[in-house]
């Protein structure tokens, strides 16, 4: 079983560099999520633009790295996005870094 809890938004921002964090696309963010050991975030957002919730998920692929894996939009709840964020983040539990080439 995952553990996932929330964290903070100073937490999620000193683990994501500031070039992921514009690829969230999320409009204003509003919770912010992190597995055990920080290789699973995730962050839920309204996009004023369609006027919905939205959420991303990122995994770690470096050891100082995140990527955007998933995305998805059009929630007509905020607690709607965060259950399908987390359900999401659940099942990326055997997520790990992604090794470097040598």
């Amino acid at each position: 079983m995952v553990a996932i809890s929330s964290i903070d938004q100073q937490t999620f921002r000193q683990l994501v560099s500031a070039a992921t964090a514009s690829q969230l696309a999320l409009g204003i963010e509003a919770e912010w999520f992190a597995d055990r050991d920080e290789h699973v975030l995730g962050a839920v957002g309204f996009d004023g633009l369609h006027k919905g919730w939205a959420y991303a998920v990122l995994k770690r692929d470096a050891p100082d790295g995140f990527r955007v894996c998933g995305r998805h939009e059009h929630f007509a709840t905020r607690h709607t996005a965060r259950i399908m964020l987390l359900r999401q983040m659940a099942g990326t539990e055997t997520v790990g870094p992604v090794p470097l080439a040598a």
